[in-house]
């Protein structure tokens, strides 16, 4: 549902910026759903209209030649 990796929820996590979660079992763990959608949700609202990030350099890309299947 959030296309987070596990470092970065766990860092948003320890801020206070993302829901706790709950152990289910010794090894799993989980989140309410209505925390993760409203976080969500928050997170759409405070989002600009038009990508402000900063974007990889396309243009600097190096590619490998492709051989022709034998």
């Amino acid at each position: 549902m959030v296309p987070l990796s596990w470092s970065t929820i766990d860092r948003l996590e320890q801020a206070g910026e993302f829901p706790s979660r709950f152990w289910i079992t010794d090894r799993r763990c989980a989140w309410d759903q209505s925390e993760v959608e409203a976080w969500l949700d928050k997170r759409k609202a405070a989002s600009p209209a038009t990508f402000t990030g900063k974007k990889p350099p396309v243009d600097r890309r190096v590619y490998r030649p492709v051989s022709a299947a034998a």
